[in-house]
């Protein structure tokens, strides 16, 4: 699949509060992002979700509806027209246990403080361009959570070389 067109895109930017995430709003311009609606009502945002179709969704690690996280209640939603959308979740300062619990939410990737341009054309290039096998089960929807392993080129290091292991064994006479 070739490289997305930015420009074309449409980014649904979901944040908790008044302030809109302004700072990821203009990395998003800087990056080529054609149309980004940006919310601060998160089940508006559900609801704008099953009406209009969008290429990516981020939102902010605060973001809930009715006690439950926007990615896993926008991944739960059998209204939403794309259950299957990128979802990044924006984090200030995100440890392992903020990354698993956003992993196990369906969140296709985590994004920390500080945001650059190139770090969402990356991330959202890879999504777009190589989408993850979704994961459907009685409790759990969203993309696959095991990272493809690459092809490893160059000197493996790894392997162990044989050593020559010399054994003293001493006689006992009285054994014998």
């Amino acid at each position: 699949m070739s490289a997305p067109d930015f420009l074309k895109l449409r980014v649904l930017l979901v944040s908790e509060g008044r302030n809109g995430m302004p700072t990821l709003r203009t990395v998003l311009g800087i990056a080529g992002i054609g149309h980004v609606v940006a919310l601060d009502d998160a089940r508006q945002a559900l609801t704008l979700l099953s009406r209009e179709r969008f290429d990516a969704v981020f939102c902010g690690a605060g973001v809930a509806v009715d006690g439950r996280p926007f990615p896993a209640a926008a991944r739960a939603s059998r209204t939403a027209a794309n259950r299957m959308i990128p979802l990044f979740l924006v984090h200030e300062r995100a440890c392992r246990g903020d990354v698993e619990r956003a992993r196990d939410d369906g969140v296709t990737d985590v994004l920390t403080s500080p945001i650059s341009a190139q770090t969402v054309i990356d991330k959202l290039g890879t999504a777009l361009a190589r989408p993850k096998a979704f994961i459907s089960t009685p409790n759990f929807f969203g993309p696959d959570r095991r990272t493809p392993r690459a092809a490893f080129e160059g000197l493996e290091r790894r392997v162990r070389q044989p050593r020559k292991v010399t054994l003293a064994v001493k006689s006992d006479p009285a054994q014998r």
